[in-house]
């Protein structure tokens, strides 16, 4: 099968890469044969990364949106959707399958426009006849006139699965039929993942560029100075462990983890010293999960660094700025207790929870990585029977 894939562009971002690489090496082993993946991205250092993760080698670059023609603008998509304009390109003769990879970019928390414009494209595709599969998603809710409009455009795509069980009832609700419940890919192992020993030597902290801009209150130096409080915390109750201040996103350089990462870590390296190791290199996704294989616990400004620690039975505290975070970790693992939402607390407030996370962690510990165990093995069956499903849709060119 040829397969064209959206949402795996940057595999800077550990959680895209993750994504793009499982489905990669999963519906191949389901398939039980090579099929073609053809993932949009301006760097073609990202293929060579699926590449060498996956141990794929049928895996191409095509530029963004190469299934439209070239120079098409925003508002050619809508005189496509109205039949005034043809603006699909040639290469939908030689793919059989769209995947569009989840992604919280079907909510409205970074706006409105953007999920209303790409599920029109993905429309465009059906409508040539190729299979569409948005796969892995955290969607909604919709307001005002977008109820109608997206309910329309998605009730079109063949298969839509949502990862969590909030955003599956509320698509439910919302009247749709072609939806199914699956789970973040993020969540199954990774092709060159290791086991390592547990040594709890390390916590792991992967703080973020991004959230302090949803904070509910406070700039920039006031998230610095609470990410400082929890490093004071940690590293006063845990004097023997050494703290990992690792970044789990590199591009797009506005966001770039590694700002916030070399920032903490000039402040507080006189004071700890050497108890302080700093990864801020480019790293594989395997990679990362042996520190926190190797953790007594993690923090994460991040989802999936908090979803690579579900995978790893390593306890590990969220600090949430987006729904996603309580449809994975609070509903599907039952794990909201150790979520801390900045958009709905104040300075104080979060450091009063920390501070009850960190307490509730070391009374919990064993029965917490057991929860983790045991949906471990829901989620994968979930994931593979979705894999399954899609398999059996095959592609439009799929010859039977």
């Amino acid at each position: 099968m040829n397969i064209y894939i959206y949402n795996c562009s940057n595999t800077f971002n550990y959680g895209s890469m993750m994504m793009g690489e499982n489905f990669i090496s999963y519906f191949n082993k389901i398939l039980g044969t090579k099929n073609n993946y053809y993932v949009e991205t301006e760097d073609k250092i990202n293929i060579i990364r699926l590449r060498e993760a996956s141990g794929i080698d049928e895996i191409y670059p095509v530029k963004f949106d190469s299934l439209f023609e070239e120079r098409t603008v925003k508002y050619d998509y809508i005189y496509g959707y109205l039949r005034l304009k043809k603006i699909t390109s040639k290469l939908i003769n030689d793919i059989d399958l769209v995947i569009v990879l989840g992604g919280d970019d079907f909510t409205e928390d970074y706006g409105w426009k953007a999920p209303i414009l790409n599920a029109i494209k993905f429309n465009l595709l059906k409508r040539e006849g190729l299979k569409v599969i948005m796969l892995g998603q955290t969607m909604g809710p919709y307001n005002s006139f977008r109820k109608p409009v997206m309910k329309n455009l998605l009730s079109k795509i063949d298969r839509i699965y949502p990862r969590d069980n909030i955003t599956y009832n509320y698509l439910k609700e919302f009247g749709l039929k072609n939806i199914n419940i699956t789970d973040d890919l993020a969540l199954l192992p990774l092709s060159k993942q290791e086991e390592k020993e547990r040594t709890k030597e390390f916590i792991t902290y992967c703080p973020s560029e991004l959230i302090y801009r949803y904070a509910k209150e406070g700039e920039r130096e006031d998230w610095i100075d609470f990410n400082l409080f929890m490093i004071d915390e940690i590293m006063g109750k845990y004097p023997n462990k050494k703290l990992v201040l690792l970044a789990h996103v590199l591009k797009p350089e506005e966001v770039d983890d590694r700002i916030i990462v070399n920032e903490l870590n000039n402040l507080i390296k006189d004071k700890y010293k050497e108890r302080v190791i700093i990864q801020n290199n480019e790293m594989y996704p395997h990679e990362v999960r042996n520190y926190i294989q190797q953790s007594l616990f993690t923090i994460s400004s991040r989802m999936h660094p908090v979803v690579s620690s579900i995978q790893c039975k390593t306890p590990t505290i969220a600090l949430s700025y987006s729904t996603k975070y309580w449809g994975i970790i609070g509903e599907r693992y039952n794990l909201g207790d150790y979520i801390i939402d900045v958009r709905y607390l104040g300075y104080n407030e979060m450091k009063e929870k920390f501070i009850n996370i960190l307490n509730k962690i070391e009374k919990e510990y064993t029965q917490i990585q057991l929860k983790m165990e045991e949906k471990n093995i829901t989620v994968t069956n979930t994931i593979m029977e979705t894999l399954n499903e899609i398999a059996a849709l095959r592609g439009r060119n799929e010859k039977h």
